[in-house]
C-alpha cells in the first residue's frame, strides 16, 4: 500500500484528516445529489399529508389566496406534483430505436446457457405500450431445446421490460438451427 493510500503526503507526514476511503460527489453543500460529512444528522423525512377526513393542524399562510383549489384537489389542467424524491419532470419527448430494441432483445437471448448463436435475427414490433419480439435460436447440441427456447423467452422478456419500459406482450422463439460447441470436432 502506498502513502497516498494510506491517507498521507508522499513524503511520509501525518494524515491528513478525511482522506483515505472518502468518495468523492461532486456538487455544492446542500443541494441535491451531494454526501454530508460523516457524521451530520440526516434531515428528518418529509411529513405524510393530512387525510382528507381529519381536521388540519396547519397554521394558515400569511400569503395570499388566488383562487387557490382546497387541500387534496388539483387545479383543472395543472400536472400532479412529483412523489418527494423523484427527479424533475421535464417537456420532452424519449424514442428508443428500433435497433435498440432488437438489441437489447439479442442479447438477452444470447445470455442463456445452451444458445449457440442467433438464428435468422430479432425483430420487435410495437403495438401502442406493448411490444412483441420474434427471436430465432440455434442451441448447443445436448442441451435440451424445450428447456433453452423457455429460458429465452423469460429472459428476452424480462431484459427488454426492464430496459426499454414498455410492456412485453409476447416473445416468439424459433429454434432454427442445432449446433456443437466451439471447440469440439
Amino acid at each position: 500500500m502506498t502513502e497516498l493510500d494510506k491517507g498521507r503526503a508522499a513524503d511520509g507526514a501525518e494524515p491528513r484528516p478525511g482522506a483515505g476511503s472518502t468518495p468523492f460527489f461532486p456538487g455544492a453543500p446542500g443541494l441535491p445529489g451531494t454526501v454530508p460529512p460523516p457524521g451530520t444528522p440526516l434531515p428528518a423525512p418529509p411529513a405524510a399529508a393530512p387525510s382528507s377526513a381529519a381536521p388540519s393542524s396547519v397554521a394558515p399562510s400569511t400569503a395570499p389566496s388566488h383562487n387557490t383549489p382546497p387541500h387534496g384537489t388539483a387545479s383543472p389542467g395543472a400536472a400532479p406534483a412529483p412523489p418527494a424524491g423523484a427527479p424533475p419532470q421535464v417537456e420532452g419527448r424519449i424514442t428508443v430505436g428500433d435497433e435498440v430494441a432488437e438489441k437489447v432483445a439479442a442479447l438477452a437471448a444470447l445470455e442463456v446457457g445452451g444458445v449457440a448463436a442467433l438464428g435468422s435475427g430479432v425483430r420487435v414490433r410495437s403495438a401502442g405500450d406493448a411490444v412483441t419480439v420474434d427471436v430465432g435460436i440455434a442451441v448447443e447440441y445436448g442441451h435440451a431445446i424445450m428447456d433453452v427456447a423457455a429460458a429465452v423467452q423469460a429472459g428476452v422478456a424480462r431484459m427488454s421490460g426492464l430496459m426499454l419500459g414498455a410492456r412485453v406482450a409476447a416473445v416468439n422463439v424459433a429454434v432454427e438451427d442445432v449446433r456443437r460447441q466451439a471447440g469440439r470436432a
